[in-house]
């Protein structure tokens, strides 16, 4: 991966999604699957929100931003560090938080409740 090639945003996702699709990982700090996860990764490492819309998609990235995502990538696979405290940020009941790995992400299976004020 650290060969960047000059890759777009939406390549740089779908690589990462591949690889981590393939490394038997547990997903559950703030996604499900391989891919969300690599969204979250790729766009919180380029500081870019999650409603990026379709132009911005297919920016290009450049090398020493392309190896800052490989290394988090390598990071996440090898050492199974969760994408949260890779990029120091979560996200619950529609707000951000900085974690790192000193604290537990935020997640609960009663954030709907919460959001809904319990009602």
């Amino acid at each position: 991966m650290p060969d960047n090639n000059l890759k777009t945003i939406r390549e740089i996702i779908n690589e990462v999604s591949f690889k981590l699709d393939h490394a038997d990982l547990y997903y559950g700090h703030g996604t499900d699957n391989a891919f969300d996860e690599a969204v979250y990764l790729v766009l919180a490492t380029l500081d870019l929100p999650f409603d990026i819309d379709e132009p911005g998609l297919n920016e290009i990235v450049s090398a020493d931003t392309y190896q800052d995502i490989h290394e988090r990538v390598q990071r996440r696979i090898n050492d199974r560090v969760p994408v949260a405290y890779l990029v120091n940020k979560a996200w619950f009941c529609g707000n951000s938080f900085y974690v790192d790995e000193r604290v537990l992400i935020p997640r609960s299976p009663i954030a709907e409740l919460i959001e809904d004020g319990f009602s």
